[in-house]
């Protein structure tokens, strides 16, 4: 079976469909609403148009709506338990669930606005119709910050294949997908829209799939490589235009963050990124801006345009190339809005990503 989670970009509240579609296997799809957000340390500002896509999963049963973050940059699933300190908004009850299991064991995950802390617990968990009977999460008690309760999600749910969560160290719900065979192909893809396209289709994300009708040409596969808590791959060849950065001229390590706003990496590169984009925060030289940015995986060129790496809100301006508080790259929603994303673990014990251009 396949499993397909829609986004739909727009202001406002979430509308919950399901429908099925024949294209030899079923895929659900749920329509959605998203916004999106523009963070500078704990400063939330809320724009109408792209970036944080969202989508909503059932915990429990009978199932309890939450929704949450689809997140490649973690391992985790976390929603707000009963201790949970914002007032109002959704909160996990485990006793109104006939299949909730206790565990108790305290979790901390670690953000750089401080720690999310709560308990480890386990339900049935439900995505897109795709049913786990039972799934290790985390019940937060404790938020990394304010800016959080902004936020118009109510958890995260980690997509890394990790086999086991560093925080919990209980299995991952990706893993748990892949090993008790709830999906046909150990496969998950990533269709981002941007709302100026389309308000009514923001953006898909398959479990077990690839949808053909969202992207162009063949995907380049790149395998990757287990490094802590992430799995990576290299970039070469950082371009302005038709000028070398010298950036990444060795390599540099990268992760695809479907949980990040931004394009990440190490502030003394991401300093000459953006002083050779040049920019003007006012926007008075962004119709001027043809520069293309380019980089190389796998041996092949990735381009993206001013549309894909400048960000405009109320008349202002500014680059998605962000400090990264990690050594290595976060390629995120301004890459994967670009070029539609595979994540590929059909091969045991090798993981790889593959990129075609979006449609």
């Amino acid at each position: 079976m396949s499993i397909s989670l829609r986004f739909t970009v727009a202001a406002g509240l979430i509308i919950f469909l399901v429908s099925r579609y024949a294209t030899g296997q079923a895929i659900v799809r749920i329509p959605l609403k998203t916004k999106t957000l523009w963070n500078t340390d704990d400063v939330t500002l809320t724009n109408v148009n792209d970036n944080t896509y969202f989508g909503q999963i059932m915990v429990g049963t009978p199932g309890q709506p939450f929704n949450v973050l689809f997140d490649t940059g973690s391992s985790d699933l976390w929603v707000p338990s009963l201790k949970w300190p914002k007032p109002g908004g959704k909160k996990y009850r485990s006793s109104a669930s006939k299949t909730f299991k206790p565990d108790g064991k305290k979790a901390e995950i670690r953000y750089g606005s401080g720690s999310l802390k709560g308990f480890v617990s386990n339900d049935a968990v439900e995505i897109g119709g795709l049913r786990i009977k039972q799934q290790a999460f985390i019940e937060a008690t404790e938020a990394p910050g304010k800016s959080i309760y902004k936020r118009p999600w109510d958890g995260i749910l980690g997509l890394s294949g990790l086999s086991r969560s560093f925080a919990t160290g209980a299995r991952p719900i990706w893993r748990t997908m892949m090993d008790e065979g709830v999906i046909t192909k150990k496969v998950f893809s990533i269709w981002l829209r941007r709302y100026s396209d389309s308000a009514e289709d923001g953006g898909e994300i398959v479990f077990g799939g690839i949808d053909q009708e969202h992207f162009m040409g063949a995907h380049t596969y790149v395998d990757t490589v287990a490094e802590g808590r992430h799995n990576l791959f290299k970039m070469y060849s950082f371009f302005v235009g038709k000028i070398d950065t010298k950036v990444c001229s060795k390599g540099c390590k990268v992760l695809v963050d479907s949980g990040s706003t931004y394009i990440r990496g190490p502030s003394n590169l991401i300093v000459k990124i953006n002083k050779q984009i040049g920019v003007a925060p006012d926007c008075s030289n962004y119709d001027k801006l043809t520069e293309v940015i380019s980089f190389t995986i796998a041996a092949k060129t990735f381009t993206l345009t001013p549309r894909d790496y400048i960000e405009r809100k109320d008349g202002k301006c500014r680059s998605v190339f962000s400090d990264a508080a990690t050594d290595f790259w976060q390629l995120g929603t301004p890459f994967i809005r670009a070029y539609h994303t595979v994540w590929d673990y059909q091969t045991p014990g090798t993981a790889k990503v593959g990129f075609a251009k979006s449609k």
